[in-house]
C-alpha cells in the first residue's frame, strides 16, 4: 500500500504540472487572440464522432499486487448529445467503443499473459464549463480473451471487467485533444471457469490522441477541421 500511495502521489504531481502548462497554453492563446473568441473545444460541447488512439497501464491492489498491466489499441465514439444541465453539471453525454489488441496481464513470478479486450460500454459525462481541458466521469464494461486461463489455475480464457473512473481531455487546438484517464475496476469471468478467483481491485491508467469530427447533419455542415 505504501508503493500504491508514493505513485499516487507521483501521479499528482504530474497532474498539477500539466494543470499549470495548460493554464499558460490558454493565457498565451487569449493573448494571441485578443477579443477574437476562440474555442479549442467546441468538438466536445455539441454532438461529433470522435476518433482515438490510446495506451495505458495499471496495478492490482491489496491481496493483487503481483499484477500489472500494459495496454494500447484505439476508440471510436461520438458526443451524443448538446450541453445539458445546471451549474458545475453542466455538460454532454458521450458513448465510446474500445478494442485493445494488446492487453497484456503482467504476473509477478508467473508470466505474461497476452490478451485481447474489447470494451462495448465506455459512458462518459463530459463536464463542458472549462474551455479548453474538459473534466469526465466515466463507466466502463469491456470483455477479455487471454491465451491461457487466467488468474492461474482452473478458471477462464474469458474474463470480464467494470470500472468506473475520472479522465480529463486537453485541446490542442480545435478537433484535436490528448486525453488522461484514471480508472479503479474489478476483474472476473462471472464463473464461467471452475474458478473465480479474479482481481477484485485494481487502479489503470491510460494516455490518448484523438481527432474530432462534426457528425454530419447536411451537405453544408462544416467539420471543425
Amino acid at each position: 500500500m505504501h508503493r500504491v500511495m508514493k505513485f499516487a502521489v507521483r501521479l499528482l504531481g504530474c497532474c498539477l504540472c500539466f494543470s499549470a502548462v495548460a493554464l499558460a497554453q490558454q493565457s498565451a492563446d487569449q493573448t494571441l487572440t485578443g477579443d477574437v473568441a476562440v474555442d479549442p473545444a467546441a468538438a466536445i460541447r455539441r454532438e461529433h464522432l470522435v476518433v482515438g488512439v490510446l495506451g495505458g497501464t495499471g496495478m492490482g491492489l491489496f491481496d493483487r499486487t503481483n499484477v500489472r498491466y500494459a495496454r494500447a489499441g484505439f476508440l471510436v465514439g461520438g458526443v451524443m448529445t448538446g450541453e445539458m444541465g445546471p451549474g458545475w453539471l453542466h455538460g454532454t453525454f458521450e458513448e465510446d467503443l474500445v478494442v485493445m489488441p494488446v492487453d497484456y496481464i503482467v504476473w509477478n513470478g508467473y508470466r505474461a499473459v497476452y490478451g485481447f479486450s474489447v470494451s462495448p460500454v465506455n459512458l462518459k459525462w463530459n463536464f463542458t464549463r472549462p474551455r479548453r481541458t474538459i473534466p469526465y466521469l466515466i463507466a466502463t464494461g469491456s470483455m477479455q480473451h487471454s491465451v491461457i486461463k487466467v488468474p492461474p489455475p482452473n478458471t477462464s480464457l474469458v474474463n470480464f471487467t467494470e470500472g468506473i473512473g475520472i479522465g480529463f481531455n486537453h485541446f490542442l487546438r480545435p478537433g484535436r485533444s490528448v486525453s488522461f484517464e484514471f480508472r479503479a475496476n474489478h476483474f472476473s469471468n462471472a464463473s464461467l471457469g471452475d474458478h473465480n478467483s479474479g482481481i477484485n481491485s485494481s487502479l489503470q491508467f491510460s494516455l490518448g490522441y484523438n481527432w474530432w469530427k462534426c457528425q454530419p447533419r447536411s451537405p453544408n455542415h462544416a467539420s471543425t477541421d
